[in-house]
């Protein structure tokens, strides 16, 4: 396994966080949904994993909360 296996999510992954399998149909998405990202020289998009799994435990963490979502309202 390579450090950038480690890094980056994997063309399948992107495949399955994305619902897409084309890379500008990923790239569209993950603009769409805010996730910052790099364009490979072969024109794919690059993730890192820690942003993806950061962004997940967060709405995880902020969904089981009892107080309100007052970013919901702005």
């Amino acid at each position: 396994m390579s450090l950038l296996s480690v890094l980056f999510l994997s063309s399948e992954e992107l495949k399955s966080l994305t619902d897409r399998k084309v890379a500008k149909a990923q790239i569209n998405w993950l603009k769409k949904q805010s996730y910052p990202f790099e364009i490979s020289a072969s024109g794919k998009p690059k993730v890192l994993r820690s942003l993806v799994i950061d962004r997940l435990s967060n709405n995880i963490h902020h969904s089981n909360s009892n107080e309100p979502n007052f970013d919901a309202i702005r």
